[in-house]
């Protein structure tokens, strides 16, 4: 019996080597080097520890006063050059380098100027139409620093929700609803000509409202209260004659509810989403205006609802939930044409104001224009620094986003330069969304003899007819950031931004290299893209890292795949900071502790911009089996970058990285083991037999038959027949 377990034993012990009479595959890991005490991580030997240092620009750290910059005034005697060129009355603005008091107003009073509006966000103000021979006295008074023309206003989403991926669908089952996040609890501002928000689609939305026109005959009731007489509490709410407005709220907030209850197809990326409705343009709406004191109008009807909006920012409107106070998100379709030629170069009125907004923490989504790709530059608002400038693609009227191409009409980047020695802010647009042929939702004036002023609404209204612009596109957008603000309510404006370019699907190929490896002219950074932008919010504020970001480092992973050579799965990636040096890149597994990657060695210091390369190899067969995240992050004096998170597939059966010397120990110690007791049965077996077989006394055969009674019977029958 015991021969026979000593066998199987044996051969239990021995059955998995067996497997080595196949071929196993042999890696050559010559060039790699392991850097844990478990073989999971693995470095190139010709890598280092040691992060590349980079140049810290040279606008780093030097604040320029834009006037002393500005495109629009070259040669620098604090006149818009358009002005001194021009005849006659022209509208203009006035910049100051102190805030507006008295003083400033008694000033221009002096000089026989009536201000029509002062906008404190950006020390202006604005004083109408005068004669082009007032700019030279008016840079004479105290403090002035500029004196403006004013541009005119120019106003610019069924396929469009899906292709963003906001709503899923069979081409993209992942999108940002998915995550429950609808808009709920977020205010956009639409700063258009009015929404009609009695449409099917709009009921209930309307939170506030603010009337800058108060103009035309649009609405009846603002011309009984004279001019004067606007309410300012956000109790108006502007009723759209000319349909832009209605259709773009749409694009970001429609229900999709038709006039009979039923549910149609054409959603806005944030359903849930509610209005603060600022009118800025009425009847005539989409200019351009042949009638130039109508133009001045609307040019200081835009400026003050926008002032108005970042007045309102935090207010607690009347009547409605706590939840719905203030204003989050400004959503331009519309831009301010210039003078002179190449465009805005961000120091226009307009842009300095969005700027202020988005420093104020309300994110601004601005449609770049229609200008096609000819253009030359981009026109005021769209030129902003800060804001989010958004083009238009042409999505073929499919959900798929592998046949998208840009827009014939979107304009082209880059914004034209304005001086500070910064590339970066000349990069727009940001992002893309789609523009053409958009289903839109439609307003009053748009179903044969609906009128409002005579009692008329969009009630009975449906989606049928179709529109195009980047007025379309940058809706969508608000209705993203929507949604990223529900999932993460506490996130910055330019958190957002940089989830919005950091997510997108990149298009076309990079324009500018040397500045940025992703950014195209047509493109941006790319397609936006809901899910992954929403995902990332989520991430920020399960990890508390709101606040947290430093957006101008940059940590991108460029590859990750299985090395043939060696085995090992090898990520690589690029890094570089905006302004100055990052201090590390770090990667944890499974919410492990952080370690460093490697990186490529440089000789000496990188230039401003410039990036250097990083890698990291794992050995798969060390890794627990199944999914593991990977995340990696840069690390700088003011934060960190966005992180990144790789899913990497173990093929062992750990089931943390940090057991795996255990792990790597228990097949060892079972062999161990196995081979002491089968060596201990042969032992016993081989020690036994012999006593049994080999017999060399009469006294041993006598011992041997008493005990075996059988064996005895057999020996007397053979002594007998003897």
């Amino acid at each position: 019996m015991k021969q026979f377990l000593a066998v199987f034993l044996c051969a239990i012990f021995f059955l998995p080597l067996t497997g080595s009479i196949y071929d196993q595959p042999v890696y050559d890991r010559a060039d790699w080097t392991i850097v844990d005490d478990y073989g999971i991580i693995w470095h190139h030997v010709d890598s280092t520890d040691i992060t590349p240092i980079q140049q810290e620009p040279q606008w780093a750290g030097i604040e320029t006063a834009w006037w002393d910059i500005s495109s629009y005034d070259t040669n620098r005697n604090g006149i818009h050059d358009s002005i001194e060129s021009a005849t006659g009355m022209v509208g203009m603005g006035v910049s100051y380098d102190v805030e507006v008091t008295e003083v400033q107003l008694r000033e221009l009073a002096s000089l026989g100027i009536v201000v029509v509006d002062t906008l404190e966000s950006i020390n202006s103000v604005l004083i109408g139409l005068q004669e082009v021979n007032l700019a030279e006295p008016i840079t004479n008074l105290s403090n002035v620093v500029m004196v403006h023309q004013y541009g005119a206003v120019k106003f610019y989403g069924d396929i469009q929700t899906p292709n963003v991926k906001a709503r899923n669908s069979s081409v993209y089952p992942d999108a940002a609803w998915n995550f429950g996040v609808t808009g709920k609890g977020v205010n956009i501002a639409m700063v258009d000509t009015g929404v009609d928000n009695e449409h099917p689609g709009l009921v209930g939305k309307f939170v506030a409202g603010y009337d800058a026109v108060c103009y035309l005959h649009t609405d009846p009731t603002c011309v009984a209260a004279g001019l004067g007489a606007r309410e300012t509490d956000g109790s108006f709410d502007p009723d759209d004659g000319n349909q832009h407005g209605t259709a773009c709220i749409g694009m970001s907030s429609a229900t999709g509810i038709e006039a009979d209850g039923s549910q149609s197809e054409f959603y806005g990326s944030a359903p849930d989403s509610t209005l603060v409705d600022v009118r800025i343009g009425t009847d005539a709406g989409a200019g351009p205006f042949e009638n130039y004191v109508l133009e001045q109008e609307f040019y200081e009807s835009a400026m003050n609802g926008i002032q108005w909006i970042i007045d309102n920012k935090d207010t607690a409107w009347a009547g409605v939930d706590e939840s719905l106070h203030g204003i989050d998100i400004i959503s331009l379709s519309w831009g301010i044409t210039s003078h002179e030629g190449g465009g805005s170069d961000g120091s226009d009125m307009h842009s300095m104001i969005l700027d202020v907004a988005m420093e104020e923490g309300i994110v601004v989504s601005v449609a770049a224009g229609n200008d096609g790709p000819d253009n030359d530059g981009l026109s005021g608002m769209g030129s902003s620094d800060l804001s989010i400038t958004v083009g238009a693609t042409d999505d073929g009227n499919t959900i798929t986003r592998d046949d998208d191409t840009i827009a014939s009409y979107s304009s082209r980047g880059p914004r034209r330069d304005n001086g500070d020695g910064n590339p970066l802010n000349e990069l727009k647009p940001e992002v893309t969304a789609p523009g053409t042929n958009i289903i839109q939702a439609e307003g009053c004036v748009t179903s044969g003899g609906c009128n409002n002023l005579l009692g008329g609404d969009a009630s009975s209204n449906t989606y049928t007819s179709r529109g195009s612009g980047t007025s379309y596109a940058a809706p969508a957008v608000s209705g993203i950031l929507a949604l990223m603000i529900e999932a993460n309510p506490n996130l910055t404006a330019f958190e957002m931004k940089e989830i919005l370019k950091f997510t997108a699907e990149r298009k076309g190929e990079p324009t500018q290299p040397e500045v940025d490896p992703f950014w195209n002219r047509d493109f941006g950074w790319g397609l936006v893209d809901a899910y992954e932008a929403v995902k990332l919010s989520i991430k920020l504020r399960d990890q508390g890292l709101n606040g947290l970001i430093d957006v101008s480092t940059q940590v991108h992973v460029e590859s990750s795949s299985i090395d043939n050579q060696s085995g090992l799965y090898v990520i690589q990636g690029i890094a570089w900071g905006q302004m100055g040096s990052v201090n590390a890149i770090e990667y944890r597994m499974n919410d492990g502790e952080w370690m460093s990657v490697a990186y490529e060695e440089t000789n000496g210091s990188l230039s401003a911009l410039e990036r250097f390369s990083w890698s990291l190899a794992l050995d798969l067969d060390k890794i627990s089996k199944g999914n593991n995240s990977l995340e990696i992050r840069g690390i700088s004096d003011n934060g960190q970058s966005l992180p990144i998170t790789i899913i990497v597939q173990g093929n062992g059966n750990l089931s943390d990285s940090s057991e795996s010397f255990i792990w790597d120990l228990l097949p060892n110690t079972i062999f161990f083991a196995l081979f002491i007791i089968v060596g201990l049965l042969l032992w016993n077996s081989r020690t036994e037999n012999p006593e049994a077989l080999f017999l060399d006394s009469n006294d041993s055969i006598a011992k041997v038959l008493k005990e075996d009674k059988d064996l005895a019977s057999v020996v007397d029958a053979e002594l007998l027949e003897g």
